[in-house]
């Protein structure tokens, strides 16, 4: 057992490891063995698996009862399941709702972050009382992305360096779903994203509700079988860039625009003011006619006035909605689709 896992055996579990799957039957056995690998030797039996079926229409759960009963894992796996494909954001949500320990840890079930990434950012949380949640990261120094395509690199790297800009914050994986939250704190937020956009719906109202988030550099590996699906001429890519694109400029939208809108009007104002001060020097002196740098430093004014408008509107924007976040965080709303099933441990009839 690691150095680091409890020395007794508790009675409930110090963390809840939430991980969605869909359509995985190739891979869940060996994925779902390998977790509780380690989540045993870092954990004891400490810890709870939350494994959340997201509609698959292939053997992936007939093969997750297989390997779970091989592994006597009734006391520490839980699988819940729904019949329609409903997107990750949705399966993750309904996981962390489900879980019993104080710190929640969302991430892929084939370990494609690390072995140790659930203790690494658990251990991060304890070691941070300060903190609300945390981030793995391959963009933080000492992190990396492997096996990952050259065009899935300048993809979240370029989109990441975006969205960080406007948030204006520290965080540098605004999309990725390998993350730890205290409970209290993830539990209560709504969320309306069913899809690869509930990370950054995440991120976005939890920054603008006030709580504080820490990165840990991580390792994104792209093990054999992913590599595999995104080789496969027949296969879509399961992340539809137009929509994600379009969706991540909506968030940017009413994040934290609002300085960047008062620096072009701050920028405007004085170059017009110096086309303005130019033209009035070239009226006084009779050195060129000043008509054409009037209307530029006119243009520019106008242009200033634009530009603080849009910083009024993006300013109420966002504090409408952090108000609407307010009232609405910790309130609990009827599911919009059918709940999810427990169907590991199988329930007594």
């Amino acid at each position: 057992m690691d150095q680091n896992a409890p020395k007794t055996v508790a009675t409930y579990p110090i963390v809840s490891v939430v991980c969605p799957l869909f359509n995985e039957e190739a891979i869940i056995e060996r994925a779902v063995q390998r977790m509780l690998m380690n989540l045993r030797q870092q954990f004891g039996e400490a810890f709870e698996l939350i494994l959340v079926n997201d509609g698959s229409k292939d053997k992936s759960l007939e093969r997750l009862f297989g390997v779970l009963v091989a592994e006597r894992a009734e006391k520490q796996v839980r699988v819940l399941s729904y019949p329609i494909n409903q997107g990750r954001g949705r399966a993750i949500k309904i996981g962390i709702d489900e879980a019993t320990a104080p710190i929640i840890v969302t991430t892929e079930a084939d370990c494609s972050w690390g072995d140790d990434i659930v203790q690494r950012l658990h251990a991060e949380l304890v070691a941070h009382p300060e903190a609300d949640f945390v981030i793995a990261s391959p963009h933080r120094e000492g992190g990396s992305l492997v096996n990952v395509s050259p065009a899935r690199v300048f993809l979240t790297q370029a989109g990441n360096r975006l969205i960080r800009l406007f948030f204006d914050s520290s965080v540098t994986m605004n999309t990725g779903m390998t993350r730890g939250y205290r409970a209290a704190v993830i539990q209560p937020l709504l969320t309306e994203e069913n899809g690869k956009e509930f990370h950054l719906e995440v991120l976005l109202k939890l920054l603008g509700l006030g709580f504080r988030a820490r990165e840990i550099p991580a390792t994104l590996t792209w093990l054999d079988h992913k590599l595999q699906r995104d080789g496969a001429a027949k296969r879509k890519s399961s992340t539809k860039i137009f929509k994600t694109i379009t969706s991540h400029l909506r968030f940017i939208a009413i994040a934290q625009p609002v300085r960047h809108f008062a620096f072009l009007t701050a920028l405007a104002a004085l170059l017009g003011c110096g086309f303005i001060a130019a033209a009035v020097a070239m009226l006084v002196t009779h050195a060129a006619p000043a008509i054409y740098l009037a209307l530029v430093g006119l243009i520019l004014f106008v242009i200033a006035l634009l530009f603080a408008g849009f910083s009024i509107l993006f300013f109420q924007l966002r504090e409408l909605a952090r108000t609407n976040w307010m009232q609405g965080y910790g309130a609990r709303t009827p599911p919009t689709a059918k709940p999810a099933e427990l169907v590991f441990p199988v329930k007594a009839s």
